[in-house]
């Protein structure tokens, strides 16, 4: 399967998933630019968003919604959220499946956010970053399990 996300989502590659349905899976970020940097990918391969069809395109938004009330009540100190698409390569679209991004942030975390955005793809600090993606799975399990 040559689409990442559509690898993932039968199954057939590892990612840290947190809550999946008939339409979408959610999962953290394997390069995330901030903590507990979560994907919603849809389960209907499309690269655009005009590509989505009407009901996961309508849905999409509610749970990002859920997604995010998860996310402030995690523990994980989520002050507040960039929701984001990058739709098409032009858009710095890394991978032509269609994902919205919920980017935690926090006071005073813009000199690191940019840092990462520079580095994000570089190899150092991977065995870190991997643990900690694991904990925070495990943490926004627990959080999306309380909304309904």
């Amino acid at each position: 399967m040559s689409c990442v996300f559509c690898a993932i989502a039968a199954g057939q590659m590892p990612a840290n998933v947190v809550y999946q349905d008939e339409q979408f899976l959610v999962l953290l970020d394997i390069f995330p630019l901030r903590p507990a940097h979560v994907l919603i990918i849809t389960r209907e391969h499309a690269p655009f968003l005009t590509d989505l069809s009407a009901a996961p395109r309508d849905a999409l938004l509610a749970l990002a919604a859920r997604v995010a009330k998860a996310l402030y009540g995690s523990g994980l100190g989520v002050a507040g959220i960039n929701l984001m698409i990058n739709d098409g390569p032009v858009a710095n679209q890394h991978v032509p499946h269609l994902h919205l991004h919920l980017l935690p942030r926090r006071p005073g975390d813009l000199p690191a956010l940019i840092w990462r955005i520079l580095t994000r793809f570089l190899p150092f600090g991977r065995k870190a970053i991997e643990a900690r993606l694991q904990r925070e799975a495990d943490v926004l399990r627990n959080a999306l399990q309380r909304e309904p």
